[in-house]
């Protein structure tokens, strides 16, 4: 009986704990990520209607630049200043263009600004093993690169200052943040970009990584970022067509999916590297249509932001060089498809050893935003817990897991059992399969994590026109609403499909979820495509068939069951704007929501083709008369190559064979190269390219 009463005296006293650790945690409010809206407007990148990047080009002495004051340069970098004082989120954006202007701007800076601007850096926190509660995102991919050169370079124009929130020395954060650089340096280099082909997030890297080509004053470091400046802009110019760039990605939110227009953040570096030299060629295509050649003008007249303007800016002044060969993929004519296998899986890391509490490690594991997976879920409380990161808005509920009456839970073996809803966030590793044309590109990650939730992954996708894509997701939600979440409507996936594709066809399939995984408040019975009749130049649907023409390039969505417009929803539309404003001539009219409901599967086979191959009259009947057996999860398609077939359990057959869906680090007819490659040859047939990063090689013919 005594040892009775002791058990339950212990039980009692577990839980007098967890209900003490419970109130601590709950009133642990989560540091302010974002200012207010009342004070929004204040910390804004704008004053009296001239932008952030109009300071710079003024002070740099651009003749079309708009007049400031010195008020008014004060009061634009006070801003920037202030926001990054108060550590809100993507503070390491604006610190880019700040520590640009002081740079190069140096001279025509009034005492006052330049002692703000190193006050600024001075007083900043640049990792997260510093002291200081805030809900900045250090770990993403761009996020690290973007801190860890802020922190360099702060630290090499101030080397023997002492700076207040960790008391190291300028020389001391130096040689913290080469750490980090060269860390993800190599990561890139043997498995390239986590957030790959998002025409978002490499913006946010291509900035920080100007800024080091322009101001580090170690030269190793300098011609090995070039090293992978090159490769990033090889990436694009493989699975890019025409000047735009919308693929398939781990990253990407509606506007990006929607169109080269909407949402290519790099849009303006990718015309000043081969936009406005080819601009010439693509608008003479035949088959373009007015409207979609001003469109085209459009894009080719946008202004670098502030985030872009530190790349666009070391390329004018030749500080950096596009390789002639990259260039030559970018404006080829030529059919060709691509095969890339980028970023890491939780099992990559553990067979890499690239799970742990290092500064390479935990920049492996949190840069593909892998967090709760089996592989990684104890090493994640660990650092959370060493690092005090509990009042993060964005990891802050990690803290539960920490209960005492939590500590018998072998959480690893947990996260094995229960594939719940945040396994989904890890960008995982994509297989990218792009065929391009001279009219469209279309690209998959090709059986990606299928089944699994997903945050914001982009599967795939069909680059048909300026301001026009075609693609299918599964919802996150219950499928009305969320349209500008993340994951929801438009962004990432209820469940991942199934998807592949073979030349200029893609399968995609879906299983639609009838019971919530831990983490879902909602599962949405339906699928949908993007699909507004508008933007096309033909549109008409035969049973359960689409055709759709826009300018010389031919599209066929074939359903296993007849789908649907949803009615026009202001709301829908807007998270695909993202609340932008805009002219007539890109906004979505009518219907362009194609939905199906409800089933066990949702099978689509998409086809594309172009003027050059056909007309669209023989494309239609050409599709008519494909044969196509579709089953419960599978399908199997005949077409211009041979057969094809996919299943939802993993089968993916061309003309009988299986098709291997795990690629190497490149295999094109440009550049083959394993995953970890000692060296990266690319050749154009006209101009060669060698990137040895180890060696510090970077030869281009």
């Amino acid at each position: 009986m005594t040892v009775f009463y002791i058990l339950l005296a212990i039980l009692g006293l577990i839980v007098l704990v967890t209900i003490i650790e419970v109130i601590y945690y709950v009133s642990m409010k989560p540091a302010q990520e974002l200012p207010d809206d009342k004070d929004f407007d204040y910390y804004s990148v704008t004053v009296s209607g001239k932008t952030f990047e109009d300071v710079y080009l003024f002070m740099s002495g651009d003749k079309y630049a708009p007049e400031f004051s010195e008020e008014e340069i004060y009061s634009m970098l006070l801003k920037q200043s202030e926001y990054m004082a108060r550590r809100f989120d993507c503070s390491d954006f604006r610190a880019q263009l700040l520590f640009k202007i002081y740079k190069d701007c140096y001279d025509k800076l009034s005492d006052r600004c330049r002692e703000l601007i190193k006050k600024t850096f001075l007083d900043f926190k640049y990792f997260m093993d510093e002291p200081g509660d805030d809900s900045m995102c250090y770990w993403s991919e761009n996020h690290q690169i973007l801190f860890a050169t802020s922190e360099y370079l702060a630290g090499q124009e101030w080397q023997e200052e002492i700076f207040t929130n960790n008391g190291m020395t300028g020389k001391e954060h130096m040689n913290k943040a080469k750490e980090r650089i060269e860390a993800w340096m190599t990561q890139r280099f043997n498995y390239g970009f986590s957030e790959y082909l998002s025409n978002n997030y490499l913006a946010e890297d291509i900035s920080p990584m100007a800024n080091l080509i322009a101001y580090c004053q170690d030269e190793k470091i300098v011609s090995q970022m070039k090293i992978i400046m090159d490769i990033l802009w090889l990436d694009v110019a493989l699975n890019s067509v025409n000047n735009r760039l919308v693929a398939t990605s781990s990253r990407m939110y509606g506007n990006n999916k929607a169109g080269n227009y909407y949402g290519n953040s790099i849009c303006t570096a990718m015309n000043v590297l081969w936009g406005f030299d080819g601009a010439e060629k693509i608008l003479g295509n035949p088959y373009l249509s007015e409207k979609e050649k001003i469109q085209i003008r459009d894009t080719l007249a946008k202004k670098p932001n502030y985030i872009v303007i530190c790349f666009t800016d070391i390329v004018k002044k030749g500080v950096y060089k596009l390789p002639e060969v990259i260039k030559d993929i970018a404006l080829s004519d030529e059919i060709f498809d691509v095969k890339m296998g980028c970023g890491l899986s939780p099992k990559d890391m553990k067979n890499e050893n690239l799970i742990g509490q290092k500064p390479h490690q935990i920049m492996a594991q949190w840069g593909a935003e892998t967090f709760t997976n089996p592989e990684v879920i104890c090493n994640t409380l660990a650092y959370l817990k060493s690092n005090r990161m509990y009042r993060s808005s964005f990891l802050g509920y990690f803290r539960f897991l920490n209960l005492t009456l939590f500590k018998l839970i072998k959480w690893e073996k947990f996260a094995a059992k229960h594939n719940i809803m945040p396994h989904g966030i890890a960008t995982g590793r994509g297989n990218i399969y792009t065929y391009r044309t001279a009219h469209y590109s279309m690209s998959t990650s090709v059986a990606k994590d299928v089944d699994m939730c997903g945050a914001q992954d982009h599967e795939w996708t069909a680059n048909i026109g300026e301001a026009l894509t075609l693609f299918t997701t599964h919802p996150a939600g219950n499928g009305n609403g969320r349209y500008g979440s993340s994951p929801g409507y438009w962004i990432g996936n209820g469940r991942r499909p199934m998807s592949v594709q073979n030349e200029s066809v893609n399968i995609t399939i879906y299983k639609l979820p009838t019971k919530k995984r831990l983490g879902e408040a909602h599962i949405a019975n339906m699928t949908h495509a993007y699909m507004p009749k508008c933007f096309y130049d033909e549109f008409e649907m035969c049973d359960n068939i689409v055709f759709a023409r826009k300018n010389g390039v031919f599209v066929a969505l074939i359903c296993d069951g007849k789908p649907g417009f949803k009615p026009f929803n202001e709301d829908s539309v807007n998270a695909i704007y993202k609340n932008r404003k805009l002219t007539d001539d890109y906004k979505i009219k009518g219907e362009f929501d194609l939905c199906r409901q409800g089933g066990e599967y949702h099978v689509y086979v998409t086809e594309l083709s172009d003027a050059d191959r056909e007309t669209f009259s023989e494309f239609k009947e050409r599709i008519k008369n494909n044969k196509i057996v579709f089953g419960n999860g599978n399908v199997s398609y005949n077409t211009y190559f041979g057969s094809v077939s996919a299943a939802y359990d993993g089968e993916f057959k061309v003309n009988g064979e299986d098709i291997k869906t795990e690629f190497d680090r490149y295999d094109c007819r440009f550049c083959k190269a394993q995953r970890k490659p000692e060296t990266i040859v690319v050749d154009s047939g006209k101009h060669t390219l060698l990137l040895d990063l180890n060696n510090n090689k970077r030869i281009s013919t």
